[in-house]
């Protein structure tokens, strides 16, 4: 299958970050330590107010980093001086990540629609791994960053990020596994990365029975593990 790769090694969520390793998650030192252990990784993007694709999960700074505001609100120059908390390392820009990584394992990005500029940062994910030679792929909760991948750029490998278990951070339907799996459907998405609290369910079963591969988060413990190796066929791991 043309996407076999997604199965062939587990990803470090955030990369491996914790107590274990000493890094910080989505940090460049977190990503290497995952690649030099022979994993793939994980990682969420967000956009700079100059369109640039930066490594952070949140989009207020302040719950991991010393600086307060918004991301959208700094340039990418700017936000590559702000200091992750508990760390002297700085906000990467996707494009630092790629070029340390350069094909080594395999990454997934997971597109963060929280700023509401889907079109934009898709633009600025696909201008970073455009020329990129590893092993890629784009994911994301919101279907129209999907969309615009599957629009504009169809060779990109595409994964829905889901979960039934609604924290009313986004629109109900997107906790609905039934519209889940027209999503898939519709936009005949390449694999889905579903919560490891909500397996099994109709969407992944659908999955697991059309040949899409079902990856699931975020694994920390055996029976995480247990669970994952009945009901999916790869991990996005935490060590804890």
């Amino acid at each position: 299958m043309p996407h076999d790769w997604l199965e062939a090694s587990p990803y470090a969520h955030r990369g491996l970050h914790g107590p274990r390793t000493g890094h910080v998650e989505n940090s460049l030192s977190a990503f290497k330590e995952a690649v030099d252990q022979g994993f793939g990784f994980e990682l969420d993007v967000l956009l700079s107010s100059d369109n640039i694709a930066v490594v952070i999960h949140d989009h207020n700074l302040s719950p991991l980093t010393t600086q307060k505001g918004e991301v959208i609100n700094y340039k990418a120059k700017e936000l590559s001086r702000i200091q992750l908390v508990g760390s002297t390392e700085t906000i990467p820009t996707l494009k630092e990540v790629l070029n340390q990584t350069n094909g080594r394992q395999p990454i997934l990005l997971e597109i963060k629609g929280d700023q509401g500029q889907y079109n934009e940062i898709s633009r600025a994910v696909w201008k970073d791994i455009e020329n990129y030679k590893g092993d890629v792929a784009v994911m994301s909760f919101y279907p129209e960053i999907i969309k615009y991948f599957r629009n504009n750029h169809p060779s990109v490998t595409c994964g829905l990020v889901a979960t039934s278990l609604n924290d009313g951070n986004l629109p109900s339907t997107y906790f609905d596994p039934s519209h889940q799996k027209k999503v898939i459907k519709e936009l005949e998405t390449d694999f889905i990365a579903y919560d490891i609290r909500a397996l099994p369910n109709i969407v992944t079963k659908y999955c697991r029975l059309n040949n899409i591969p079902v990856l699931t988060w975020t694994v920390c413990n055996c029976n995480d593990q247990d669970k994952a190796y009945k009901n999916s066929d790869n991990i996005i791991f935490e060590h804890h």
